[in-house]
């Protein structure tokens, strides 16, 4: 998980890119699945079974945000 500092870097950036505020928990989700994505891309897979739980993880999250 991102530190908040990273988190509300990323809320600056993303508001002034696309003229969107965010709230701390939508951008705590964008910026910390796009750290993973990075890290997916840049160090290899990660073990399959790790990305299933943390994909399940991730939709309840968003089915909760909802």
């Amino acid at each position: 998980m991102l530190p908040q500092e990273a988190i509300q870097e990323f809320k600056e950036l993303y508001e002034k890119r696309y003229g969107v505020k965010l709230s701390d928990e939508e951008a705590a989700l964008r910026a910390n699945n796009l750290f993973k994505l990075y890290k997916i891309t840049y160090m290899g897979e990660p073990n399959i079974d790790d990305f299933k739980e943390k994909v399940v993880k991730s939709h309840d999250l968003q089915q909760n945000h909802n």
